[in-house]
């Protein structure tokens, strides 16, 4: 998750980005049918096949023509502008703790998915009334998205399986997991929270893996291995839906999102857990 380097970008480009946004006509939803929003990514551009949608549940492509991009969709609180979200979040990933603690409590976060050439992300997020804000974590795009009325009962994409952030920053999930479709992630905490999985080679173990995510000096470990995949950040008490598709094999969960607690990323204080993809 480059957000550092996403959040100084986004900084320029606010004042036409933001506030040029104009929303094309709602999308007429079918009874009982979920709306799918596609947002193609590019370098300085968000495009969407519309910016108005009725809240309830909504399934998300994304589409990165080039290069490597991760949409991510968040609400903010009335007392909370994006100004300030975006100079909290900055300094957040700093390890600034009132800045963590600022952020945690003007922002729902609201999921999202990452995006390559060749390689759409998809993710469903149950979305009520108002005005989100999708923007790119690793470059300067960003956008709006008007929801509207009442939450309408959707069906969702199966999922084949459930993880979950816990409140002792740790994931609980199952042993083995299917290498590809839905997966569940849900966050009991009441900190934010998002989900990489990060293929590793075969007999990884804990230690290595933690003194991996506790260095400073992060370089890549040899027993790293080509395949990943993550979810979007998303508010404590909440759940999103996201689609992956790797190898099988070894996989290590982390999150990296830094607590209001100690400033640190999730992952250095034990939230990292591995897991097999079958």
């Amino acid at each position: 998750m480059n957000t550092r380097r996403r959040l100084a970008a986004v900084a320029v480009a606010l004042a036409t980005a933001v506030t040029g946004t104009v929303l094309v006509p709602a999308q007429v939803d079918a009874a009982g049918r979920v709306p799918t929003i596609k947002a193609v990514v590019r370098d300085t551009t968000i495009r969407m096949n519309t910016h108005r949608v009725s809240a309830g549940l909504v399934r998300f492509n994304v589409v990165a023509p080039s290069g490597d991009h991760t949409l991510q969709l968040v609400k903010l609180r009335k007392w909370y502008s994006w100004p300030k979200f975006v100079r909290d979040s900055e300094n957040a990933f700093m390890g600034m703790m009132m800045a963590v603690q600022r952020v945690d409590r003007g922002t729902l976060w609201a999921g999202g998915a990452e995006a390559k050439r060749n390689h759409p992300g998809r993710f469903a997020q149950v979305l009520t009334a108002g005005t989100y804000y999708l923007f790119d974590q690793n470059g300067p795009s960003v956008t709006k998205l008007a929801v509207t009325g009442a939450v309408t009962p959707r069906g969702g994409p199966a999922t084949s399986s459930t993880i979950v952030g816990t409140s002792r920053e740790r994931f609980r999930a199952p042993a083995t997991i299917p290498r590809r479709g839905w997966t569940l992630f849900k966050v009991t905490s009441d900190e934010p929270c998002y989900l990489v999985m990060r293929h590793v080679k075969r007999g990884t173990t804990r230690a290595q893996a933690g003194r991996f995510v506790r260095a400073e000096n992060r370089s890549q470990p040899a027993w790293l291995r080509r395949g990943s995949a993550a979810s979007g950040v998303i508010s404590g008490g909440t759940q999103t839906r996201f689609h992956y598709n790797l190898p099988r094999g070894q996989y290590l969960l982390s999150c990296w999102f830094p607590s209001e607690k100690t400033g640190m990323p999730h992952a250095t204080m034990g939230m990292f857990r591995m897991i097999n993809l079958r």
